[in-house]
């Protein structure tokens, strides 16, 4: 194994990622997952709770990522069940399933195939930033790692079917009243090792698009929110006159769907039917959404007798928040949706699918005339300006917020400036995941829409030449 020092930039805000060699497993070496392995194994070990669930995805560097990091594990001490290849929301189910309350799941999940990383949960929650952060100094100063001789190496266990166990425990909870024609893109990733079985035991007929799971990823990125990846499922959709459609991304906790006339359904969108069911039987129940999400959210959520809490972009962030909350719903524009009420404390794609067809099915009318009874705007997709270094992000946004001048605006400031007006709004912030500027723009018309891109325009403009995506 290589002696290289591990990479801090792989430690993220809240999992960790990167690109395989080149800023992690660099040289063929798998020796940084070892490590991760052993950094976690000494936490849980010193927490008392020396028990992790471990699942993978179908990228091609995952399986000796799990090997590596499995080593890692066991040998300070920390017992592994290993579920073996699966869904992020697999993993999350098991945690229940097999009371076990720590996980890791190794996925990329919406990057590229050459990229890799490892979510993490510990005693039922997403780790913090900060406990991350403490991982990697914990490998650095390597007399934090536990000591152990080999009497008290962990075990390494396999449990099998949990794919089949989830679709048991959704296909009980989960009754459509009629019925649906539906296509299911999964990608190539981890969701085609059991959708077409689930929405077809819930009764759809299902239509299926590239639903083999395929580390390369053969017939478009992962991502299921860049428009351009969702061409065939619209055009699968319209082709044989299907009800709706759905895609999830490489590792299953996101989803996004279009209606029956091709048109996208951002998932903001999609939480406003969500949480209006929602709030049907939990009258006042809290509903959180991150700084990403349409004005019309909150505005729907509070109509329906609800409350409304914006919180920062970050599924674990989100997750975390609801639970201090106590929320019974919540999710983000990128499509990482919590269903609290009759599941879990998770984000999972194919579940909130289930839900979102089981609302569908009670109702006469198409899913697009279904969707026109919600408000509706002028909006964009997320914009990406990529850059060199998370510093020069961060620099950048911190320099907009310095030249801001929004007259009649409502500033907030809880992750980047999101600059909101009672017709529309427009946001910058640092991303997380990758090295890059976001930004997304709202409005009630497409010339107010143009109006509030152009302030942020001429804002940036004043510090910097770089071009805007938009």
């Amino acid at each position: 194994m290589s002696s290289q020092p591990i990479n801090k930039d792989i430690f993220r805000a809240y999992d960790i990622r990167g690109q395989i060699g080149k800023e992690w497993c660099v040289d063929d070496s798998f020796n940084d997952p070892y490590l991760i392995g052993q950094a976690i194994g000494s936490q849980l070990v010193k927490r008392g709770s020396p028990h992790i669930i471990v699942g993978r995805d179908g990228r091609i560097s995952s399986e000796a990522i799990r090997d590596s990091l499995v080593d890692g594990l066991t040998s300070v001490g920390c017992d592994v069940t290993d579920i073996g290849l699966t869904a992020t929301p697999v993993v999350y189910f098991a945690l229940t399933h097999l009371n076990i309350s720590n996980s890791v799941m190794i996925t990329g999940s919406h990057n590229p195939s050459d990229h890799n990383g490892i979510k993490i949960v510990f005693e039922n929650t997403p780790i913090t930033a900060l406990v991350i952060e403490t991982l990697y100094f914990d490998i650095v100063r390597d007399g934090h790692l536990q000591k152990v001789d080999k009497k008290e190496v962990g075990k390494h266990l396999k449990a099998n079917n949990l794919n089949d166990e989830y679709q048991k425990a959704i296909v009980q909870n989960i009754s459509l009243k009629n019925p649906l024609r539906i296509a299911i893109d999964c990608g190539n990733g981890a969701t085609a090792l059991f959708a077409e079985s689930l929405f077809s035991q819930l009764g759809c007929e299902v239509y299926p698009l590239f639903c083999k799971s395929d580390g390369t990823f053969p017939n478009h990125s992962p991502d299921p929110t860049v428009p351009e990846n969702l061409s065939e499922l619209i055009k699968l959709v319209k082709k044989e006159k299907l009800d709706i459609g759905i895609a999830f991304d490489g590792d299953g906790d996101r989803m996004i769907a279009v209606d029956n006339n091709g048109k996208l359904l951002w998932p903001d969108r999609i939480m406003i039917l969500l949480a209006q069911e929602v709030l049907k039987l939990a009258p006042s129940a809290r509903i959180v959404f991150d700084v990403k999400c349409s004005y019309l959210l909150p505005k729907a959520i509070n109509k329906a007798g609800g409350q409304a809490s914006m919180c920062v972009s970050g599924h674990s962030i989100l997750k975390m928040q609801m639970k201090r909350l106590n929320a019974a719903m919540g999710g983000e524009f990128s499509g990482h949706i919590v269903m609290r009420d009759r599941w879990n404390d998770f984000d999972d794609g194919p579940y909130v699918t289930a839900r979102l067809l089981e609302i569908i099915s009670f109702y006469q009318q198409s899913t697009s005339e279904l969707f026109d009874t919600i408000p509706d705007s002028y909006s964009t997709p997320e914009f990406k300006l990529h850059l060199d270094t998370l510093n020069k992000a961060n620099d950048l946004v911190e320099q907009f917020i310095k030249h801001a001048n929004f007259s009649g605006a409502t500033l907030t400031l809880i992750d980047g400036l999101r600059v909101d007006y009672d017709d529309g709004w427009g946001l910058i912030r640092s991303s997380n995941t990758s090295v890059c500027l976001g930004f997304r723009f709202e409005a009630e018309t497409e010339e107010r829409l143009a109006e509030i891109q152009q302030q942020f325009q001429a804002v940036f403009k004043v510090f910097s030449d770089l071009k805007l995506p938009f």
